[in-house]
C-alpha cells in the first residue's frame, strides 16, 4: 500500500513538473514571438539596428527557434546595405569560368538546346577597382551598352526563361542565336543603368530579387520592380527572402526562404513567379525539391555551360559576365 502511494505521489510530482515545464516553455516562446513581431515591424520601417537586436534577444530567450537565424541574417544584410551604398557586402554568385582554350563542348545531345544564359550582378562603375572580387562583379554601363550593341548587331535574340522552358517542352521554336540575360540580387543600379539600355535595344532580361531587402537604398523598390515587370522586358524571379547560404539553414528555414520569396513577389506582381536562383549557387537535393514543391518551373545555378535540357531545368547552367572580360572574350563564350 505504501509503495503504491509513493508511486502515485511520484506520478503527481512528475506530471506537475511537466505541466510547469510546458507552461514555462510556452511563456518563453510567447515572449520570443512578441519580440520577433516587434523586430519584423522595425525592419519593415527600416530600423535594422533595433530589429537585429530584437531578433537576437528573441533567439536568446528561446534558443530552440532555428527560424530566427534567417531573420537575423536578413537584418544584418539590411544593416550593411544601409551603412554605405558603395560598400555593400557582396552577396554574389561567383563563378570560375574556364579559359577560352578549354571551353566545354557545344555539341548538343538529343533534346538539348544551345542557349547561353548570361549572369550579371552590379551594373555600375566599380567603386573598388583594386579588389578582384568587385572587379569581377561590377560591369560598367558603358560595358553593358557595348555588349548589348554586339548582341544586336550579331542578330542575337533575347528570350525569357518562360520562353526557354516552352521551347524545351516543344511548345515553341526559338529563333537562331537565342540567349537569356539574367541579373542577380535586385540592385538599384539595375533600374538606373541596365533597364534604360534594355529599353534602348528592346532586349528582354531576367531579374532575380531578394524580397526582404526591397526598398533598402541599394536595392530596387516595389514600384520599380512592378514597372519593369509590366514593361515586358524584365521577367522577375526569386532569389530567396534574405540571400542566406541555404545549406546552412534548417529545413523549415529553407522552406520559408524559398516559398516565402515566391509568395512575396506574387503578392506584389499579381501573377505567378516561375523562376528561382540559388544564393551563392549553393544547393542540395532537399533544396532542389523544395524549389520544385514551391511551384517554380526551374532554378538558375552557377554551373558553367551553354546547353540547356528539360531534365536539368532546376540546375540550368549560366555564364557569369566578369567585369574584366573583353567583348571578344564574351563573344567567344556564347558562340555555338
Amino acid at each position: 500500500m505504501v509503495f503504491k502511494k509513493r508511486r502515485r505521489n511520484l506520478k503527481i510530482i512528475l506530471l506537475t513538473v511537466l505541466i510547469v515545464l510546458i507552461a514555462v516553455l510556452g511563456w518563453l516562446y510567447y515572449q520570443s514571438e512578441q519580440l520577433k513581431s516587434r523586430a519584423d515591424s522595425l525592419l519593415k520601417y527600416g530600423d535594422a539596428v533595433n530589429a537585429l537586436a530584437s531578433y537576437k534577444k528573441a533567439q536568446s530567450i528561446f534558443p530552440l527557434r532555428w527560424d530566427l537565424s534567417a531573420d537575423i541574417s536578413g537584418a544584418q544584410l539590411v544593416l550593411k546595405s544601409n551603412q554605405d551604398y558603395d560598400q555593400i557586402s557582396e552577396f554574389a554568385e561567383l563563378q570560375e569560368p574556364p579559359p577560352l582554350s578549354n571551353l566545354p563542348s557545344a555539341h548538343l545531345a538529343p533534346n538539348e538546346l544551345f542557349v547561353p544564359v548570361l549572369m550579371y550582378h552590379h551594373i555600375r562603375k566599380n567603386p573598388m577597382p583594386n579588389n578582384a572580387v568587385w572587379a569581377a562583379l561590377n560591369v560598367s554601363p558603358d560595358q553593358l551598352d557595348q555588349q548589348l550593341l554586339y548582341l544586336s548587331l550579331h542578330n542575337y535574340n533575347t528570350i525569357t526563361l518562360d520562353e526557354l522552358s516552352d521551347a524545351l517542352d516543344g511548345k515553341i521554336s526559338l529563333l537562331p542565336n537565342s540567349i537569356v540575360i539574367t541579373f542577380d540580387d535586385g540592385y538599384r543600379n539595375f533600374y538606373d543603368n541596365a533597364f534604360p539600355l534594355l529599353k534602348k535595344y528592346h532586349m528582354k532580361s531576367v531579374q532575380f530579387v531578394i524580397t526582404q531587402v526591397v526598398g533598402i537604398p541599394a536595392y530596387l523598390t516595389w514600384d520599380q520592380i512592378i514597372e519593369m515587370d509590366r514593361s515586358g522586358l524584365v521577367e522577375v524571379g526569386a532569389h530567396t527572402r534574405h540571400h542566406p547560404n541555404l545549406p546552412d539553414l534548417s529545413q523549415s528555414a529553407i522552406i520559408d526562404e524559398i516559398k516565402g520569396s515566391k509568395m512575396d513577389l506574387e503578392q506584389h506582381l499579381k501573377h505567378p513567379v516561375n523562376w528561382f536562383a540559388y544564393p551563392y549557387g549553393s544547393y542540395s537535393p532537399f533544396i532542389m525539391q523544395t524549389v520544385k514543391d514551391a511551384g517554380f518551373k526551374g532554378a538558375a545555378s552557377t554551373v558553367y555551360g551553354t546547353n540547356q535540357r528539360k531534365n536539368n531545368l532546376y540546375l540550368f547552367p549560366r555564364i557569369m559576365v566578369d567585369g574584366r572580360f573583353s567583348l571578344d572574350n564574351i563573344a567567344r563564350r556564347i558562340q555555338k
